[in-house]
């Protein structure tokens, strides 16, 4: 029997002009769920609501069985996410960074996040705030990997990065899944980008959600 790692019922948003129509999905442990759709069709907002950042919000989200809007917290520390919005230290290095945050993660391990780091090329004595962007997108990945989430959100990772990076941050989020079965959320405005890692799609047009399993 799957594991179930995220499932919504009936869940939806509106704002002021915008409104994200019910979804009713189950997505399982250890796949990579692409999240599609231009510009503005809801897919932040989409991510948001799986994040219990809508208290309001209709309907239900639970993560690992523990409800995003109720259960918070403990729905928060079964999650990791990869987002130029995130917060660490920027005038502090990689090192730096896990001194400070790494008592917030019980499952912390130290060995794997040094594993990761020195995996994906990335300084250990360089300050945070240096980084380009796809050496920010590969530290939070190693962030991650050493806490080990059930689930991984990710809102547009690799736009306008080159191909060549995309090729390799993907083969590593195959391997990262096929390692810890993690559950993998990825947006990104362009399907073909998706199409080639995911195991399901999801495309979001005018706040409209449709689900069906990559062939």
């Amino acid at each position: 029997m799957e594991n179930i790692i995220i499932k919504t019922k009936e869940a939806s948003v509106n704002f002021k002009g915008f409104t994200l129509s019910p979804v009713n999905i189950e997505i399982p442990e250890g796949f990579i769920i692409g999240i599609t759709g231009s510009n503005g069709a809801g897919k932040s907002t989409f991510l948001e609501m799986v994040l219990g950042c809508f208290p309001k919000m209709n309907g239900t989200v639970t993560i690992n069985g523990y409800d995003v809007v109720k259960e918070r917290q403990k729905a928060l520390a079964t999650i990791g996410v990869i987002s130029e919005k995130r917060t660490f230290y920027e005038n502090e290095d990689a090192l730096k960074n896990e001194e400070y945050f790494s008592p917030f993660y019980k499952n912390w391990e130290k060995e794997t996040y040094r594993k990761f780091l020195k995996k994906m090329d990335i300084p250990c004595i360089q300050n945070i705030g240096n980084f380009s962007k796809g050496e920010r997108v590969k530290f939070q990945l190693a962030f991650s990997a050493a806490y080990k989430p059930a689930l991984l959100i990710m809102d547009e990772p690799v736009a306008g990065l080159d191909p060549v990076f995309k090729a390799d941050f993907f083969k590593i989020l195959q391997e990262f899944v096929a390692k810890y079965m993690t559950t993998i959320l990825i947006s990104d405005n362009v399907t073909e980008n998706l199409a080639k890692i995911a195991d399901y799609l999801i495309t979001i047009e005018d706040g409209k959600c449709s689900w069906k399993e990559v062939i």
